[in-house]
């Protein structure tokens, strides 16, 4: 009798779901440490400094992790002497930016002292030595190394910072900084050691421009993505004050854990659709597509339905702002709709079309902040990320179905998008009635289940698929 085998893109994908959950656990964890441990405006003032972070990490590396993944198609022969050559680069690039930080960086962010701006280069550029290290894991089906890598960053970084925290309370947000660096920084330097004992050359200058020419035009993209998620908090800071940047992040992390799960398993999707696509072999992605967004529903689902006490939980009295929490999860479902279409655009070397995209939706974004953030408040970032957001996937969808027509079946993203108004809708009306909210939460869970046993032969013939 021949052994049963799970499909690798579902076994990898609950795999990097468990350690997201852990490691995004201790991201729940720390706003619920630091929000009581802090003070308002320093907690507002560290989630401005990571918002930077954000942004930074996108130019210390120069995205070069997403050249790995055309790497390993073009180049799998010579793939471990690649990263290590192109590490190289990514280390030249994070000296000049650092020294770019040094000098002009407090300019910049009057609120940081040099030193902040210091931390916040170096702390970038561990982020980007972990995802260098994780998009390898995904390439090669390394389970067990990108586990750790979703998990352990983010807890070192939350215990580290703790410790700082309760040993230097006067410092505040700056002890914070410098234990997150520290925590973040030990498995960057593990991941920089093991990619660097492989054999070969460090410098090889066509493995830079290869490198270069599929990572340059998605800095682009990058950017402006991250200043759809960041740009408001920063904005909020400098019009409403830290202390208002500080209830809108806590609030925030409600569609960022939509998002974290949805990032944790976008790479291994993306390895798997670039291998269909280079099969010419896409019949199963209409399954991949309805049991992914069917899941997604279900979890956003939860977070909007049982929000309120969600932030209850997390977080003190004074950071409880139950408007919020729509539109945060609305924003993160938008973006696991574009996700789906960027792979496509990756593949096909379309990553200037994608960054134009992206961009156009951040500048969007940015003049809707300046017009309505200083007349309604913070709660108008929140929708005016949604509106980016969907602008987007507009444009994505549309580009990418000029490359590969018909991966994705309209009606799966047309059903998902009507699901999400008639949530939306009913949470607004019994937003002040707990047991109403679950019970719709309970009635919800019941027509999955149902659905599953509707479709048990379909995802149980794609959970067994062992080519997948």
């Amino acid at each position: 009798m021949r052994e049963k085998k799970i499909n690798p893109f579902v076994k990898a994908s609950v795999v990097y779901f468990i350690a997201t959950v852990i490691g995004q656990g201790m991201t729940f964890l720390g706003i619920i440490v630091f929000t009581r441990l802090m003070s308002k405006a320093d907690y507002g003032n560290y989630s401005t400094y990571y918002a930077y972070v954000s942004i930074f990490t996108v130019l210390i590396g120069a995205n070069l992790f997403y050249a790995l993944n055309n790497a390993y198609i073009d180049k799998k022969n010579e793939i471990k002497e690649f990263r290590k050559s192109v590490l190289i680069l990514s280390t030249i690039i994070m000296v000049i930016m650092l020294l770019i930080a040094l000098i002009v960086g407090c300019a910049v962010t009057h609120q940081f002292s040099s030193f902040t701006v210091i931390m916040g280069a170096l702390h970038s550029y561990g982020f980007f030595l972990i995802n260098y290290r994780m998009y390898s894991a995904n390439m090669e089906n390394d389970y067990k190394t990108k586990k750790w890598l979703l998990a352990l960053p983010y807890a070192l970084q939350f215990l580290v910072a703790l410790i700082f925290v309760l040993v230097f309370p006067d410092m505040s947000y700056e002890a914070r900084i410098i234990g997150s660096v520290l925590g973040v920084g030990v498995i960057a330097a593990i991941a920089y050691i093991e990619i660097m004992k492989c054999e070969g050359k460090l410098i090889v200058l066509d493995y830079w421009k290869y490198a270069l020419g599929i990572a340059l035009p998605t800095i682009i993209m990058s950017i402006s993505y991250m200043l759809m998620q960041q740009c408001d908090k920063v904005m909020i800071t400098n019009l409403c004050g830290a202390e208002e940047t500080a209830v809108y992040s806590v609030i925030y992390y409600l569609g960022y854990a939509l998002m974290a799960v949805d990032q944790a398993v976008a790479p291994v999707r993306q390895a798997w659709i670039f291998r269909k696509l280079d099969k010419k072999d896409t019949s199963e992605t209409y399954i991949l597509q309805k049991w992914y967004l069917v899941i997604i529903a279900i979890l956003a689902s939860v977070l909007i339905l049982a929000g309120p006490e969600i932030v209850r939980i997390i977080a003190p009295r004074d950071y409880w702002k139950y408007e919020y929490i729509v539109p945060f999860v609305l924003s993160a479902c938008m973006m696991v709709l574009y996700r789906f279409y960027t792979e496509i655009l990756l593949f096909y070397k379309k990553n200037l079309w994608l960054s134009a995209s992206v961009l156009g939706g951040a500048i969007i974004n940015i003049i809707l902040n300046v017009l309505f953030i200083p007349r309604f408040g913070a709660v108008a970032g929140c929708y005016t990320t949604v509106v980016a957001y969907g602008v987007i996937f507009a444009i994505t969808k549309m580009i990418a179905n000029m490359q590969a027509k018909r991966l994705y079946a309209n009606r799966f993203f047309a059903s998902f998008i009507a699901y999400f108004i008639v949530i939306a809708t009913i949470y607004s009306l019994l937003v002040n009635h707990i047991l109403g909210r679950y019970v719709v939460l309970i009635v919800l869970f019941v027509m999955f289940v149902i659905y599953m046993l509707r479709y048990k032969r379909e995802w149980k013939s794609f959970l067994g698929n062992r080519e997948a």
